[in-house]
């Protein structure tokens, strides 16, 4: 026994100046991840308008829960729907307005880059109406498709208006033209009847001869003037005998009349690139005539009638242009004033609500930094998020002074200090706007818009915000509730904007909102906004089709209520093709390495990805260091020893 006991007593000692030591185990860890099965369904309603909408109805469901069911112990199966988004789902209703195909496609190879991505299954009618050619998407993928087609391949005789050129606005007292791309298959010698209504009110009506068994030519018209506001035309070919599809037969658009245009005149110091940035803009926007001068061709006996001039780097270093500011001054016409090197500063500090103790000579870099207390209007977050990553414009180097009439929208950055040194103001005094922009080099910010967002929406959209404030067309209501958008497809979401201001136009939001929403049939719906920081939102989702009129109003307070009216346009993408396009699917599997199948062949397809001898589980071996103090189920044996040991010393009564 005595000798057990110094066993035990030496296996203990051992143990604890062996974890003193702290050894380091190596480990080897494997996992084993399966083959990655990834089934997208085209979930458009384009999908339901071939002779298998009974089957997707009834039986399909059953028959792809049957197929990943016989394939769940070899697969990781994961399921997206394909529409307007691409979602990992597998809900499928063959509702959705849009068929993105090529957007599905990239990503989900960008989900399941680098893992053991076995195969895609594209279940599809092969149509889609957003994104690109779904077969040049498919370059990008390390995993072939199989492709499904779904539908009917057959073309039957159907008319349709594939296409609506028309302008989004217009003006009261003029005449607008409105073309139309109209196709025809398997109406030889059929005379196609466009007609043209607005509330049931026939205002066109024409006809078009088919020539051939796929037709396709333009048909073009002019309405005569319209009233003002918003019009809803609705724009129809009148079926014929044995039309297949008679949904594709109709469209409808959207037309703000507008009272007249508000004409702006530039006048300028010398040549320069902001000239023709703004020139770009205005003249191709319908609200706005515009026309351009150089300072030394303006003749005062006969200045141009307009809402509001625009003078660039006026006035000049020998006091170019003093007489015609004092003459815009004396008629109390808006003026937007843009401040370069060829200013003079003294001049411009005598007829300037803002004042400038510095050198048009000498000029910092300075970007644009949003003041959160502007009030005078609204953009919308991406605009400022961007144009505080424009390019820097040339300010003067200075001291800068505002009265308490002005309100900054963007404060002058340098480098990365913030100053409090404004860059583009707005001031309202004794009922006449004025407005600054206090750099030149705006054409820098146009240019950047394009490189990065393809177009100049962003910048177009400030200008003309900037007229339409300084042209006195602002809203000075202490409560202003807008909609985003006053035309909107159903897919998109609705969403409202408010503010409230008191009687220092401050914005306060302590009063609660209400929005009352009425449709065509008279129903009403209520809704309350949700507040900001400083100001009031409200998100209705997406809304049925059709016209609504709306009713805000604030809970307290002497506010006037707001009222107005949106439209939701019907999207009919998906039912202007009815013809299934298996070609673009056979495309993609031939470009991905997959197969074609039809749809009855779900067991042809299983049975092919069971077999494929390049479908195998990956085996990953992880290394791994632990210290032996990790396992605690030594310390657990070295406290049995020490108490085995203490037991039958106590026991023999040795302690």
């Amino acid at each position: 026994m005595v000798f057990a006991l110094m066993g035990i007593r030496a296996l203990s000692i051992f143990i604890i100046c062996f974890l003193l030591l702290e050894p380091i185990i190596k480990w080897l860890h494997t996992e084993k991840e399966k083959p990655i099965l990834v089934i997208a369904v085209d979930n458009s309603e384009s999908m339901l308008s071939g002779n298998d909408a009974n089957y997707l109805k009834t039986e399909f469901n059953q028959a792809l829960a049957q197929f990943k069911s016989e394939l769940s112990e070899q697969f990781t199966i994961v399921n997206y729907t394909l529409g307007s988004e691409v979602k990992i789902s597998d809900s499928i209703t063959f509702t959705e307005k849009l068929s993105n195909l090529s957007g599905g496609i990239e990503e989900i190879e960008n989900n399941h880059f680098q893992l053991n991505h076995a195969a895609t299954v594209l279940i599809s009618d092969g149509m889609y109406n957003t994104g690109s050619n779904p077969a040049y998407a498919v370059g990008k993928t390390s995993a072939p498709i199989h492709t499904i087609g779904i539908g009917d391949t057959t073309q039957k005789k159907d008319a349709l208006i594939k296409k609506v050129y028309a302008p989004s606005e217009v003006f009261a007292e003029n005449d607008f033209e409105i073309r139309l791309d109209l196709q025809a298959y398997y109406c030889n010698q059929e005379v196609l009847k466009i007609e043209v209504k607005e509330n049931q009110k026939l205002l066109y009506s024409g006809t078009q001869k088919v020539q051939g068994l796929k037709y396709f030519n333009q048909h073009q018209f002019s309405l005569k003037k319209a009233s003002e506001g918003i019009h809803t035309y609705e724009i129809s070919i009148v079926p014929m005998n044995a039309e297949s599809n008679y949904i594709n037969n109709k469209a409808s658009i959207q037309i703000n009349s507008l009272r007249n245009k508000q004409h702006v005149v530039l006048v300028y110091q010398s040549i320069h690139p902001d000239i023709g940035a703004i020139e770009r803009t205005l003249k191709k926007q319908v609200n706005y005539s515009f026309e351009s001068i150089q300072i030394n061709q303006v003749k005062l006996e006969k200045l141009p009638e307009a809402a509001i001039f625009i003078l660039h780097q006026i006035p000049g270093n020998r006091g170019e242009g003093i007489p015609l500011i004092q003459r815009l001054t004396d008629k109390n016409i808006p003026v937007f004033f843009i401040v370069g090197k060829q200013t003079s500063i003294p001049y411009f500090n005598q007829i300037s609500r803002c004042k400038i103790n510095g050198s048009a000579q000498n000029q910092n870099e300075s970007q644009a930094w949003i003041n959160n207390e502007f009030s005078l209007f609204q953009l919308d977050e991406t605009s400022l998020t961007a144009i505080q990553k424009f390019n820097p414009l040339f300010t003067p180097f200075g001291n800068y002074q505002i009265g308490s009439e002005t309100q900054v929208l963007f404060n002058q950055q340098i480098g990365y200090v913030k100053t409090n040194a404004p860059l583009l103001a707005f001031s309202s005094l004794d009922g006449t706007n004025q407005s600054y922009l206090l750099g030149e080099g705006i054409w820098r910010w146009f240019l950047q818009d394009f490189l990065i967002h393809g177009n100049q929406q962003i910048c177009e959209n400030l200008l003309s915000k900037i007229i339409q404030w300084t042209a006195g067309k602002n809203d000075r209501s202490k409560f202003r509730l807008n909609p985003i958008k006053k035309l909107y497809d159903e897919n998109e979401q609705v969403i409202f904007e408010a503010s409230l201001f008191n009687d220092l136009y401050e914005k306060i939001n302590t009063a609660d909102i209400s929005l009352q929403l009425r449709n065509e049939k008279g129903k009403e719906f209520t809704y309350q906004f949700s507040k900001t920081a400083s100001d009031y939102q409200l998100q209705l989702g997406n809304l049925a089709p059709g016209k609504y009129s709306y009713v805000g109003r604030v809970s307290n307070g002497n506010f006037t209520d707001k009222k107005g009216e949106i439209i939701i346009k019907n999207i009919q993408l998906e039912s202007l093709q009815t013809k299934a396009n298996h070609e673009t699917l056979r495309a993609i599997s031939q470009e991905s390495g997959g197969n074609f199948y039809y749809v009855n062949e779900w067991n042809k397809l299983k049975e092919d990805l069971k077999n494929n001898p390049t479908i195998k589980t990956v085996i990953h071996e992880h290394e791994q260091l632990k210290t032996v103090l990790e396992y605690k189920i030594i310390f657990l044996l070295l406290i049995v020893l020490l108490g085995i040991e203490w037991f039958v010393r106590k026991w023999q009564g040795s302690i």
